[in-house]
């Protein structure tokens, strides 16, 4: 079975879920994190933050729309040195809207 999540599928929101008043919107990344595949990751991460912006998330998840926002990024491979700088510097651009970025690695 083809995987539906990760970067290969910008439109598709891999995973909502909400802890403690916390709405995570759960990015898989099983591919490691190079060229295309670091500008197809900026371009699902695009349209997370545009999905909570333009009100789909309050539409489609009405109760989760007052909750803090946070996009947590699964890693499955660490990413490079490059890769990790422009995930740090994206975490400004996410605060600017209030909005958390999260990147945890998770080793198979």
């Amino acid at each position: 079975m083809d995987q539906l999540y990760g970067s290969d599928h910008p439109d598709v929101v891999d995973l909502i879920t909400e802890r403690d008043g916390v709405c995570y919107m759960y990015l898989i990344e099983e591919d490691e994190l190079e060229g295309d595949q670091l500008l197809a990751l900026q371009e699902k991460l695009n349209r997370y933050l545009s999905f909570i912006l333009d009100g789909q998330l309050q539409r489609s998840y009405p109760a989760l729309a007052h909750f803090q926002k946070i996009i947590r990024i699964n890693l499955h491979h660490t990413p490079s040195e490059f890769a990790g700088e422009f995930l740090e510097r994206i975490k400004s651009v996410f605060a600017e809207y209030d909005v958390g970025l999260e990147v945890t690695i998770e080793r198979s």
